[in-house]
Parts: C-alpha cells; structure tokens; sequence
C-alpha cells in the first residue's frame, strides 16, 4: 500500500536521497510538510549551503539568509510554484498531492510575509485540511509520520475525528519517543525509533 507521508524539517536535510527514490519508486500517495520541511526543501533546491541549514544563531541576528527561499514557499502557497530539483516538485511533477501545515509565526520564512499572506496560510490550510479528511475516507491507507513531534501529529487526530474510516495503519519514524507522536499517531501502528534514511531505506 502506497504511504500518505508526513514529513519534518529534519526529513528533508538528513534523508533527502532516499525520500527521492521511494517517490520515484511510486511508494508514496499523498506528502504533506509541516512550515520547516518546505522551507528546507526550496532551500536546498535553489542555494548552495556548508550545511544542512543556516545556523539558528546566525539567523537570531539576521535571518536575511531565509529570504530567498522563503519568497519560494509564498509563491508555492499562492500557485503550487515549486522549484525544479525539489520533492515537492518531483511529486507535483507525478501526481503526487502536496499538503502543507504550519502555525502562523512557528517558521522564520514567515518574517518574509505580508499582511495579506496570513490569511493566505488559513485558506491553504483549511484547504489541504479538508483535502487530506476527504482521502482518509476512501480506501484503506497508511499514515506515516516522520520527523515532525507537534504539527502533523494534531492534524492526523483531527483528520481522523468523528469520521467513519476504513482499515488503516499509523506509524512514526524519528529518531526519539515523543509523547504526542506516540499518543495521536502510533497508538493506530507501530512507532519506529530509528533514522529517516534507515526507515526510508530499510522498511518502507
């Protein structure tokens, strides 16, 4: 069964390559982003970084370095723009649904917004929301929950609320137990206390 993957920032920077090739593979139905997995996504795509990411103490003193990719991610939420050599765009490009959910002031691309553009993350997610409620009562499915410990773990309890649903599993992958992860998602499956790149490679 394909995976309904919800991924964190901490996907994107350390599981990259392996995430590409099991999109590639047709394993994957629908991704959703929380605000740091997008934003470390059309970082990467468009900029050459020593790193991972920029420095969080560098960017306590000047996060200019998040404005390039940050204009990505409004363009992306005003019009689907993703930029090529991104997994967004590799899914987009395969019929891949992206969702996206992030809480208004939780990412520093949010300091790149405009007025205007707050209500835009409402419609977005309210959108995506009602979207990923709609799949969840279809056929069966598989929910896996990677990297993200606050975001996708409420979604995922709130998509599945008073619905009537059909046969499904829930998983979560990081690299430690957390308590809301284990309590909204992995009670429905099993909770994979291991790397991205091992469970991208090993068990997916």
């Amino acid at each position: 069964m394909k995976k309904i993957l919800a991924i964190g920032g901490a996907v994107i920077k350390t599981a990259k390559p392996e995430l590409e090739e099991v999109i590639k593979q047709g394993k994957v139905e629908k991704l959703i982003h929380n605000g740091g997995s997008i934003f470390h996504d059309f970082q990467q795509a468009t900029e050459e970084l020593d790193s991972h990411s920029h420095p969080l103490d560098e960017l306590m003193e000047d996060y200019s370095a998040n404005e390039k990719a940050s204009g990505l991610v409004w363009r992306w939420i005003r019009g689907n723009y993703s930029p090529e050599g991104s997994i967004t765009d590799l899914c987009q490009s395969n019929g891949i649904g992206v969702y996206m959910f992030t809480g208004i002031a939780c990412d520093f691309w949010q300091l790149f917004g405009y007025t205007r553009d707050w209500r835009l993350i409402g419609e977005r997610a309210y959108n995506d929301f009602y979207g990923l409620r709609a799949r969840l009562i279809g056929s069966p499915f598989h929910y896996v929950c990677m990297g993200s410990a606050v975001i996708h773990p409420e979604v995922f309890l709130k998509a599945i609320a008073g619905q009537e649903l059909p046969e499904f599993t829930a998983d979560v992958v990081d690299f430690l137990d957390m308590y809301r992860p284990r309590t909204r998602v992995a009670k429905y499956g099993t909770y994979y206390q291991m790397t991205h790149k091992e469970y991208l490679t090993e068990v997916i």
